[in-house]
């Protein structure tokens, strides 16, 4: 999995690319939760266009980040998931909580 990140406007865009599963969950939470001590954010956009794979793991590894980044007053928005990861959260309801936008 590799991790990219950009701050413009107040809005951290973080690009994932891999697989997100059992493997890298761990590491993926960590680098999130330090991109996420930055100050001044206002709003995270997970752009999820090179997410290749996604099982449960993944699902459970975002959810945790939204209930850090809602205890901050911050929302997050998921961008450009591939067909296949698209089915996951479609199916998994999370875009009830975390709106997919197209970017």
């Amino acid at each position: 999995m590799k991790i990219d990140s950009e701050l413009k406007n107040n809005t951290l865009t973080v690009t994932l690319s891999g697989e997100l599963d059992e493997s890298c969950a761990l590491f993926v939470r960590a680098q999130l939760d330090a991109l996420f001590d930055t100050r001044g954010l206002h709003k995270v956009v997970m752009d999820m266009a090179g997410v290749s794979f996604m099982d449960s793991t993944g699902i459970g590894m975002l959810i945790g980040r939204y209930k850090v980044l809602k205890a901050k007053g911050i929302p997050l928005l998921l961008s450009s998931p591939s067909s296949v990861v698209d089915k996951v959260l479609s199916l998994s309801g999370i875009y009830e909580i975390m709106p997919k936008i197209n970017r």
